[in-house]
């Protein structure tokens, strides 16, 4: 969802539809119904989420991601969705301007920050299974990342804010302006005017489309890459199978020394022909660490897969209220606030997809039960 989207659809739903007072009412409780289940729910996943990450000794890149968007979907659990059930309550009137403020800065700052979180991911992903070798993401650089990125939502979010409020300008005698209160949280352009707010909603509206082509070319690059190392590995055990001796296709194969470094596989490459020379001990470990890699390779395709789902999440539920915020498709209350759910779902997928994560949370029932 983009800077416009509240204000568009808060507009819409004052001026532009004005339905029957009981059927409005009707939709505006199964909304409200729903974000407070969505309000319990996350605010209880996520929870366990941060309290079974943060519990880990060694935390890698994508434990720091996990951790930041799981302490940014509680935000919204918390505080922004019960803020956005009393604002629907209240049809948007609210008396003081700081209050419209804060709530505009909330949504317009969270929303951007968890999409670029997204792409943060999607970037880890890639280098950790495409391009082992460069330890592009570690540990202490993905802290800085969100650093950086906390501060552009944050950024966002001021401008944001600073165009909304619940005072408007007004001609006056002498046709000198005015500040005239009305109480509804809405762009005043008070402080922008009228044509820079129009080309910021633009640019705005437009980091989530660069955010979705970006992780869907990553992800595709991963897929790519994965499929093409398991073709290429089928084919060398065919081939394998054909000879009667390593030494007769020593030089076409390669053997990989690896360890895992920050949560990606870091290998060295040397030709089986130097292999064939090693001492048998040595050739068991340089097996065994061929071993390692494996899964530890197998281990980043999974969080990759994993973490791919919870982008798909994303995509498919802001894309609906991102065409009713720019008027593609009609406003429906319902379905526009059913971006929300992005917030909730992350701990249950999660609790599907990831192994470790299921072992950890049952560790911690345990303990809190004994």
């Amino acid at each position: 969802m983009m800077a416009s989207d509240t204000p568009v659809n808060t507009t819409a739903k004052i001026d532009l539809i004005p339905l029957p007072s009981e059927q409005s009412h009707e939709l505006l409780m199964a909304v409200i119904g729903i974000l407070s289940f969505f309000c319990v729910l996350g605010t209880v996943g996520n929870s366990l989420v941060i309290y079974v990450y943060v519990r880990k000794r060694n935390k890698l890149a994508s434990t720091v991601f996990i951790i930041t968007l799981a302490c940014t979907d509680l935000v919204t659990c918390v505080l922004i969705i019960p803020y956005t059930i009393v604002l629907e309550y209240m049809d948007y009137f609210i008396k003081y301007d700081i209050l419209c403020k804060c709530y505009m800065f909330l949504i317009t700052s969270n929303v951007p920050f968890s999409a670029f979180i997204m792409m943060a991911i999607a970037v880890d992903r890639y280098f950790c299974i495409c391009l082992p070798f460069t330890h592009f993401l570690t540990t202490r650089r993905a802290k800085l990342i969100i650093m950086i990125l906390a501060s552009f939502a944050f950024m966002l979010g001021i401008i944001t804010a600073l165009n909304f409020g619940v005072y408007s300008s007004a001609r006056g005698n002498r046709t000198k302006s005015v500040l005239m209160y009305d109480g509804i949280c809405k762009p005043n352009g008070l402080i922008f005017n009228h044509t820079f707010t129009e080309t910021y909603q633009k640019i705005y509206s437009s980091f989530f489309i660069i955010v979705i082509v970006v992780v869907v070319i990553l992800y595709i690059m991963v897929y790519r890459f994965v499929s093409l190392r398991r073709a290429r590995r089928r084919r060398m055990r065919y081939q394998s199978s054909g000879y009667s001796s390593c030494k007769d296709h020593a030089a076409s194969y390669l053997n990989t020394r690896a360890l895992l470094t920050n949560g990606c596989v870091k290998t060295e490459l040397e030709p089986y022909s130097e292999l064939e020379e090693r001492p048998k001990s040595e050739k068991t470990e340089i097996n065994r660490q061929m071993t390692i890699r494996e899964r530890g390779l197998v281990a980043n395709i999974r969080t990759a897969g994993m973490l791919f789902v919870v982008t798909a999440v994303f995509i498919v539920v802001f894309l609906p209220a991102w065409l009713m915020a720019h008027q593609v498709i009609p406003y429906n209350i319902l379905i526009f606030y059913m971006y929300f759910f992005y917030n909730v779902a992350n701990p249950i997928i999660y609790a599907f997809m990831n192994t470790a994560f299921r072992r950890d949370l049952k560790d911690v029932v345990k303990c809190r039960l004994t």
